[in-house]
Formats: structure tokens, C-alpha cells, sequence
């Protein structure tokens, strides 16, 4: 696909790339971009006739009674209704005809309206191995491995570049496939955890997209398995994307519509996840970002400039837009780029936990946000860098990040 088509899409890309796994990384000479495999196709499309609809305030209407006014006003039951959310921004979605939506558009109660979107994650094909901790990575077959409770621990290449410490009692919200918390390498926030998926309350995940993020986050110091920037932080699942790797844009939006009604100043998200540009998007974003909560944001995979995508093109204080380079420091040639990145990171060839008690290894800036984002909990928000990434395409050189 050429940059044109990515830039005229009105979708969602999943940022996940295919991991491929035949061993952790321990041989730094292997030449990286020869065994980096291709990224998976990500299908996409606007949902025919649903919309989200967010309203503006009203001091003297709770959320739900803005809600069944407008709908009542306009001639439409409560039930069309069928999702809502409250936090920054009170609204709904659901599937409504072109004269319905023209008459919520017109009403003085609502902010904006936004056709709801939908995503396909990139499918790979996950078969078991061995995690091996002394051979170097040489297969490009997708894969996920098993390790025993035995299992020497390893200290990824990523986490070694960027640092790492004790995150203990650091919250970071996931906003992604779920976690699975069951896995022993990783502190799993069962009370706050939460799925957004309408009619299915499980936030255990069944894809392991978001199992791979939480581990290079915050996976434990505890000799097995590997090692997450802020180890042993709490990790608190908020699922949006179902088993078969499926999401919407009403989801991603409830979820951190969520972090701002119930996290604290200091907590952490993490989105590695791309959306084409949304306004309601950015502006949640901003606002949850200035309550004192830091957002760590994947770039994108399309290596365009990700000034057309949301959050990616979010430029604010507390917002951390990150881009995806290897290990000898350079720029990733699938990473998006723009005047919103504030860091490279660590995204190619990175080791992780992953779901059925497992580890893989992956590639792309949905691995490189994370270790932003281990960071900002561990020093509460501030991220120091180690020189700059080389071949960045777009003349504006990214600092590397460090804790």
C-alpha cells in the first residue's frame, strides 16, 4: 500500500507487528532489519450507521439525564443508546439514520459527533516452542513461546537500553487486548481491570497483543521469564480489542474516558494503537493528560508522517508520541515519524511475555511505546534521553529515550 492510500484511509490500524520467536536475543551483531519479518495487513472500515455522540456539559444535568433528554427531545427511545460513557466527556453511540443524526447535530446540548470505526488486527499464525535463553534469534516465523517457573530470567535488549527499576505501586492502564492475569511475570490489577466490550465483561486476553505490552512494561525481577522497565508495576487491563484481534473506536474512547473518571495524577497509559484522525479522540486525550496523567503513544507502522493519525498526532504536555528504532540505535525503516514524536524507543526484536504463560518476541512501536511508558512511572513523568536515533526521515532527529 502506497503512502496516499494510508493517508486518505479513515480507519484504524492495528500497530502490533508479526513476532517471530526461535530464542531471546543475545547476539547483537545479528543484522536486524535482515530478519525484521513483514509487518501483518490490518483491515479496516467505517461501521455503516453507527455514530458516537458526545455532549457538552451541563452543571445541572447528571450524565444520564443529559442523555435521555437529548434522545427524548429528538424523538428516540433510551434504549438506541447502546453504549454510554461518563468521565471528560459524557455521551453514547449507537446506529442511527441520516434525519436522526441531523437532528442531534442540531441540538444545543451536543459537542460533535463521530462516525464510530472499526479495526482487524494483523493475524499471525502463534505455534509453541522452547524459550531458549542462549540462542540468538534467526527464525521469522511467527510464534509464541512457553517457559517453565525454572527458566533463567533474561534482561531484554530494550530494557537494557532504556534502564529499568522497582515499579512497585506504579499504576499503568492498558488500554488493549485485555492482559492475561494469570501470567507469572506479571502484576495484574484484577479489581480496576476492566472489559469494554459490549456483552462480554472478560478483560483476559485472548489475542496477546496486550499481554506483550504489559510485560515490557512492568514485567517482574522474579528469575524467571524477562524483565520489564518499572518490574512488578500494576497493570491495569482495560480490553478493547476481542479474541480475534476486533475493536471500535466507541471502545478506545470509553476505556480512557475511564483512566480520566478514575485514575490519579502520576498513573501511567499506554495506547499502541492508531486511529485516523479524530478530533473527540485528541481532545480526550489532552484532557485526560492534563489532569497529571502521562499517555505514552505508538507512532504508527506505515512509515508516513502520523500527523493524519489520532493520539498519534497529539502534540501537548504530559502526551508521549514514540517512534520505533533497533539496537544499534536506528530509526525503524516501518516507523511513522512527525513533529509529534518526542522519543525513540526500543521496538525491534523485543522480548516479552505473552498470553498462556508465555514470552515472544516482536517488532514495532506498539513495543516501543511501552518502555516510554515503564519509565514515565518510574520517574513520575519525566524521560531523560541517551543520544539521538540515526536515519530519522523527517529532519526532525528523535532523542533516545532513558530512564
Amino acid at each position: 500500500m502506497n503512502r496516499t492510500t494510508f493517508k486518505k484511509a479513515v480507519s484504524f490500524f492495528a500497530l502490533a507487528s508479526v513476532f517471530s520467536m526461535s530464542g531471546c536475543q543475545q547476539d547483537e551483531l545479528v543484522e536486524e532489519s535482515a530478519i525484521l519479518p513483514a509487518e501483518p495487513t490490518a483491515s479496516s472500515k467505517t461501521i455503516e450507521g453507527k455514530f458516537i455522540v458526545v455532549l457538552k456539559d451541563n452543571n445541572l444535568l447528571s450524565g444520564k439525564s443529559l442523555r435521555e433528554k437529548v434522545l427524548g427531545k429528538n424523538g428516540l427511545e433510551s434504549s438506541r443508546a447502546r453504549e454510554v460513557f461518563q468521565g471528560a466527556f459524557n455521551g453514547f453511540s449507537g446506529s442511527f439514520s441520516k434525519d436522526e443524526i441531523a437532528r442531534l447535530r442540531a441540538d444545543q446540548n451536543v459537542a460533535f459527533i463521530e462516525p464510530d470505526q472499526a479495526v482487524m488486527l494483523g493475524k499471525g499464525s502463534p505455534k509453541t516452542s522452547t524459550f531458549n535463553t542462549s540462542s540468538p534469534i534467526a527464525s521469522t516465523s511467527t510464534t509464541t513461546t512457553t517457559t517453565s517457573s525454572t527458566s533463567t530470567q533474561v534482561i531484554p535488549w530494550g530494557v537494557s537500553r532504556v534502564g529499568y527499576g522497582d515499579g512497585t505501586g506504579k499504576t499503568v492502564w492498558v488500554i488493549d487486548s485485555g492482559v492475561q492475569s494469570s501470567h507469572p511475570d506479571l502484576n495484574v490489577d484484577k479489581t480496576r481491570s476492566k472489559s469494554f466490550i459490549y456483552g462480554d465483561a472478560s478483560y483476559e486476553d485472548g489475542y496477546g497483543h496486550g499481554t506483550g505490552v504489559a510485560g515490557i512494561i512492568g514485567a517482574k525481577n522474579n528469575n524467571i521469564g524477562v524483565v520489564g522497565v518499572a518490574a512488578n508495576a500494576s497493570i491495569v487491563a482495560l480490553r478493547v480489542f476481542d479474541n480475534t484481534g476486533y475493536g471500535t473506536l466507541t471502545r478506545i474512547y470509553s476505556a480512557l474516558n475511564h483512566v480520566y473518571k478514575y485514575g490519579n495524577p502520576g498513573d501511567v497509559v499506554n495506547m499502541s494503537l492508531r486511529v485516523s484522525a479524530s478530533t473527540m479522540l485528541d481532545d480526550l486525550v489532552k484532557k485526560t493528560a492534563a489532569r497529571g496523567i502521562f499517555i505514552a503513544v505508538a507512532s504508527g507502522n506505515s512509515y508516513i508522517d502520523c500527523k493524519d493519525d489520532s493520539p498519534a498526532r497529539v502534540i501537548a504536555p504530559n502526551v508521549f508520541v514514540v517512534s520505533n528504532m533497533d539496537s544499534y540505535g536506528r530509526f525503524s525503516p516501518s516507523s511513522n515519524f512527525g513533529a509529534s514524536v518526542k522519543f525513540s524507543a526500543p521496538g525491534t526484536n523485543i522480548q516479552t511475555t505473552w498470553k498462556g504463560g508465555g514470552y515472544t518476541t516482536g517488532n514495532g512501536t506498539s513495543y516501543a511505546a511501552p518502555h516510554v511508558a515503564g519509565i514515565l512511572a518510574l520517574t513520575g513523568g519525566r524521560v531523560n534521553s541517551q543520544g539521538y536515533v540515526s536515519n530519522d526521515p523527517d529532519g526532525l532527529t528523535d532523542p533516545i529515550a532513558l530512564k
